[in-house]
């Protein structure tokens, strides 16, 4: 069985149902975060000081990682370590927002703009990095922030999978610049997650996605998102509410 689910009535509208078998996932926060209780079949990379582990790297390629690259990497790395190479989906939200809000002040001053500078922030820059240090020449996609939030991806995985029967999603946040973050919803912490998708009709941890039309059944998102609030504490199922739908989930054994 593929990824999607066909569609079925939902009051209001039309629900989409996904389907994956999570294979294996990895998470860095900047922050310590417990190792027990969390969801089965994964890891937990050490803090280490605030700043991810990259030793694997070069250093020449080290030093061209941001904090929020460097995070990215890590986990992306370990997840490829273990399934292989395989495409690939990066999302995050404001991707390298420091980056490019010293450029856009910056600019505002009459500064001339940096190139190098302007290449490590555009939108791809993490996964080319990440694509180049792992040699890998099949496809990858990086999605920003929308209306479906980090959900986004996982829509982005399954239309992969039509294709392909492996996908990594790696999704990454860090906090936005202080002049920002009264206008917007973001992560106080700097993170990021892999996760191994195999098609739903593979044997291990089923995890399921339900997209609904927008309503006010579940938890509005604010913060870090209520999927990595669940992966740390162990907690199965659960939803949340964005601006144009709910999307609820699920964790379960095959």
């Amino acid at each position: 069985m593929d990824a999607f689910r066909a569609p079925a009535s939902s009051a209001g509208g039309q629900e989409t149902r996904l389907s994956f078998t999570l294979e294996h996932w990895c998470l860095w926060r900047s922050e310590l975060a417990s190792t027990t209780g969390c969801w089965p079949g994964g890891e937990i990379l050490p803090c280490n000081g605030g700043q991810a582990d990259v030793s694997f790297m070069p250093l020449i390629q080290r030093r061209r990682l941001s904090p929020l690259a460097m995070a990215a990497c890590a986990v992306a790395w370990r997840c490829r370590q273990l399934g292989g190479d395989m495409p690939a989906v990066f999302y995050s939200s404001h991707g390298e927002s420091q980056y490019y809000f010293e450029m856009l002040d910056g600019m505002a001053q009459g500064e001339r703009l940096s190139p190098t500078r302007f290449s490590l922030s555009v939108h791809n820059a993490i996964a080319g990095q990440f694509g180049i240090h792992a040699e890998s020449h099949l496809p990858y996609m990086c999605l920003a922030g929308g209306t479906e939030g980090l959900f986004a991806a996982f829509l982005e995985a399954a239309g992969m999978q039509l294709e392909v029967p492996k996908v990594m999603v790696v999704f990454y946040e860090q906090p936005l610049p202080e002049v920002w973050q009264p206008y917007l919803a973001a992560s106080k912490t700097t993170w990021a997650l892999a996760m191994v998708m195999a098609r739903g009709c593979e044997s291990g941890n089923q995890l399921n996605l339900i997209r609904e039309p927008a309503g006010d059944t579940a938890e509005a998102e604010s913060g870090e998102p209520s999927l990595i609030r669940a992966i740390l504490s162990g907690q199965r199922s659960g939803g949340c509410r964005l601006e144009r739908s709910n999307w609820r989930w699920s964790l379960g054994d095959a």
